[in-house]
């Protein structure tokens, strides 16, 4: 863990970092070579490198071995406190590759080949070579890599062409590193521009690649994945393409500033631990975003936000990079918005890019309702504390926010901030105060001080309700949905849609609440129905007397989509605030879904609907409610034409999911044998769930059950066989797992355990389960403290307790609670207490109702 006091420090002590890396990237599990740093050093005090992976060996410091010490993952080079100017520093190291996702990573897939990826936000970069590996130490860096000659090696720069013209290769043969082997190949890349450690990336194995023909600029792109998803790839490889270029072109003008790299690859990595990492020039994507088979329209849209974001941090984040973990939002919340602004104006597909980007911000606003909130712009005191704040609030919040900013501005001003904040501050490090700094020349008077001062400085959720209308006085009142904790109100700005006794739409009008309680407006009609944040511009919680909502739900089919959306959410969140019972829910608004004709609007209530019988429902009433959810999912799919695939493909998705009775499965099992049944074809991952479930039925026989899965493996063909056989097996190995988690020795990797662990932590197993609640929790602080940060958080969701238990988890976290010293858990643990308060709310009025 690197803290903030350290790394400025550091940063006032050194400059002009440029790394010279020589990598043996070995078959196998270990890779090893040789790293050359050179640093202007100012004050020697500040010289310590960072280093959290295996052997070192052979420090020099210019041309002489010196001592050295490592502890708690810094180096400290003993005897050289007066080291000033210009410094080369030479460290030999040898190290494994990981399998939690995070340093430089290893998969060994089902046909044996071995690919490599690295993944260094916010502090991995330590993890695979010895550096200084904060955000504001730019530096440039050289890559010469040695590999088998069937795998091919990528890194953020192109590799240079004609022989290699490289003095300093001689001296690391002569140390024993990157000799000529006749099955093995060397490869020189370009030295890279000035970037942050968290964005270098090195990538190697048997990858295929799939090269754009038609460049934007000259500006070479290629796709790349493992040999068994090539086939799948290519058929999507020329829409990925032309969304890249066009999001290009829309960034070029939008920020006023080209390309600011040399190539631009897009690498599909397995098993990869996030969505996808901005790497400058060499952008790795989890390869679940490579589409087996016809997937819903949302999920082509949820591929393009992935992929232009990543695209957007080239310039926000790669071309001008935060000075600190503080500042993160200036790159995740301006990607999340901007890739939906710019899906608007580049992807042309069937859907509301806006009800996208709001799934985004429900996100943001079940973040800001916790007790672990915090603001936009927060003080990150470590690299830990970094970590825990890829959250809805950076990302979601700050996004939405982001997005009132633009619409003040309008897109001409916002370019022309834009252009000036990528010119002025190019291949260096920002604030919050810089990128202020520039929007404030677009604004008169103090208007964006406060806006800033009231949105990104503080945290929490503001609910906004319509308590009173007489004639034509409206009455809104403000509250703070966390108010001893973070009680804030703000100026609110928002539209509001107007709405007579029969439905019929009188007025949109932007209106503006003060930051008080109440707010007393006119409005040119009387006693009208009022729709709050009407299209959905303000960051605000909603919610709706029972005459208001019953109104809505009654013409729900004539208000636009997002507005339907809107509406419905704030019907879902009565439930979720223990207001309304799931079950008043599902009578009022599941039956509405028979005349639901926006697919959008179907998706997410379903979606709401998985929550509710999660988390919301009683263990002992939940087979009921998936029982009737599936027999409404039928008679929708029987409604529905063959010719709209989309909803069918939605249906079918939560039909696999809720057909959990003996009845359903054995239906469902039919569609698995046979493509002529009713609903026709099963897809692979609507398959595996259906497996899933019959795996767990106790009623059918274990034969059957792994004649169908050899069935399946044949049909599908690819890694993902291994993933759910991990978990089938496991179904049958319970009293052998939890000793496995525990001395977890990370030989498998992590997504691996995760089958095992949901195996595991299985509702089958309730009643063994309650046996080990106690030892779960008593061990967590061994785990967090022993294990690496990823196997801990994967231990902490995976196996969290399911029984109903729940006032005895709410102590047995504060337990824990007192005895955590680490930031993450302490965070986890709040979370859930959190969590858990709000199911024993919803639960107690759900029993109280019945």
């Amino acid at each position: 863990m690197l803290t903030k006091q350290q790394a400025f420090k550091r940063s006032e002590s050194l400059s002009q970092v440029d790394y010279r890396i020589y990598v043996e990237l070995l078959r196998g599990k270990v890779y090893r070579g040789v790293i050359f740093i050179s640093v202007q050093i100012h004050k020697s005090d500040g010289l310590f490198l960072d280093w959290q992976g295996g052997k070192l060996d052979g420090v020099t410091v210019n041309g002489n071995a010196v001592e050295w010490k490592l502890e708690d993952g810094f180096i400290t080079l003993v005897g050289q406190e007066n080291l000033q100017g210009q410094t080369e520093i030479r460290i030999n190291f040898e190290n494994e590759y990981s399998t939690t996702g995070y340093g430089l990573h290893s998969f060994i897939d089902s046909d044996e080949q071995q690919y490599l990826y690295s993944q260094c936000e916010p502090y991995h970069f330590s993890k695979m070579f010895p550096c200084f590996d904060q955000p504001d130490l730019k530096g440039t860096l050289k890559l010469i890599a040695q590999a088998p000659k069937e795998w091919k090696i990528i890194s953020n720069e192109k590799k240079v062409d004609g022989n290699m013209q490289n003095v300093e290769l001689a001296l690391v043969q002569e140390l024993g590193y990157i000799q000529h082997k006749d099955d093995y190949q060397i490869q020189e890349f370009v030295k890279t521009k000035k970037l942050s450690t968290y964005l270098y990336a090195i990538v190697a194995g048997p990858y295929e690649e799939i090269k754009c023909e038609e460049l934007h600029n000259g500006i070479e792109m290629s796709l790349f994945c493992r040999v068994s998803l090539k086939q799948f790839l290519q058929g999507d490889s020329n829409d990925i393409f032309k969304l890249t270029k066009d999001g290009m072109k829309y960034y070029e003008q939008l920020f006023q500033f080209p390309y600011p790299f040399s190539k631009y690859d897009q690498i599909f990595c397995p098993e990869y631990a996030t969505g996808a990492m901005e790497n400058a020039g060499a952008v790795t994507i989890n390869d679940n975003q490579i589409f087996k088979e016809e997937v819903p329209i949302d999920q082509v849209a949820q591929r393009g936000n992935v992929l232009l974001h990543e695209l957007s941090h080239m310039w926000f984040g790669d071309l001008v990079t935060m000075k600190w973990w503080d500042d993160l939002w200036l790159n995740e919340s301006f990607a999340e918005f901007i890739s939906h602004l710019c899906q608007t104006k580049v992807h042309n597909i069937p859907i509301d890019h806006w009800v996208e980007f709001l799934k985004s911000k429900i996100w943001g606003y079940i973040t800001d309702q916790r007790n672990t909130t915090h603001p936009i712009f927060c003080d990150v005191q470590n690299t830990d504390q970094a970590d825990n704040i890829f959250d809805g609030i950076t990302y979601a919040k700050g996004a939405a926010l982001l997005k009132q900013l633009f619409t003040m501005m309008g897109e001409q001003k916002f370019s022309q901030a834009m252009g000036q904040y990528f010119n002025k501050y190019q291949y260096s490090n920002t604030t919050l105060a810089d990128f202020f700094g520039v929007l404030k020349q677009q604004f008169e008077g103090d208007y964006l001080l406060q806006w800033q001062q009231d949105w990104i400085m503080k945290a929490g959720l503001n609910l906004v309700e319509l308590i009173s209308v007489n004639e034509k006085s409206y009455t809104f009142k403000q509250t703070a949905t966390l108010k001893d904790l973070h009680p804030t109100l703000r100026n609110q700005m928002f539209k509001v849609g107007l709405y007579d006794k029969d439905g019929k739409e009188l007025e949109v009008k932007l209106i503006q609440l003060n930051p008080t309680e109440e707010t007393v407006l006119e409005f040119e009609h009387q006693n009208a129905y009022v729709l709050l944040n009407f299209d959905d511009g303000s960051f605000i919680k909603t919610s709706y007397s029972q005459q208001q909502a019953d109104f809505f739900l009654k013409n729900l089919s004539n208000l636009s989509t997002i507005n339907r959306v809107l509406v419905l959410r704030s019907i879902w969140d009565q439930v979720r605030d223990g207001l309304t019972g799931f079950t008043t829910f599902i009578n009022g608004v599941l039956k509405s879904l028979l005349n639901e004709t926006d697919d959008a609007v179907l998706q997410m209530v379903l979606e709401w609907c998985t929550g509710g019988v999660s988390f919301y429902c009683p263990i002992k009433h939940r087979q009921t409610f998936e029982n009737e959810l599936a027999d409404v999912i039928i008679e929708l799919l029987r409604k529905c034409p063959k010719e709209n695939k989309n909803k069918r493909l939605i249906l079918v998705d939560y039909l696999a999911l809720w057909g959990t009775s003996q009845q359903n499965l054995e239906f469902l099992l039919q569609h698995i044998n046979s493509d002529d049944a009713e609903f026709g074809f099963i897809g692979l991952s609507n398959g595996w769930r259906i497996i899933r479930n019959i795996f767990a039925n106790l009623n059918i026989p274990k034969e059957q059950k792994w004649q169908l899965f050899e069935k399946w493996a044949q049909r599908d063909g690819t890694d993902e066989v291994r993933l759910q056989k991990r978990f089938l097996e496991s179904l049958f190995n319970f009293d052998k797992l939890w000793d496995y988690f525990i001395n977890y020795n990370k030989e498998e990797s992590i997504p691996m355990v995760r089958e095992a662990m949901a195996a595991f932590n299985h509702k089958i197993y309730l009643e063994q389960l309650q046996t080990y609640e106690q030892k779960y929790f008593e061990v967590l602080p061994t785990i967090f403290s022993t294990k690496s940060a990823e196997y801990a958080k994967e231990f902490y969701h995976s196996l969290y307790p399911i029984n109903d238990n729940i006032d005895s988890y709410i102590q047995l976290c504060e337990n824990t609670l007192l005895k955590s010293q680490h930031d993450i858990l302490t965070k986890f643990l709040k979370e859930s207490i959190d969590a858990d308060q709000r199911r024993l709310k919803t639960y107690k009025f759900f029993l109280d109702t019945k």
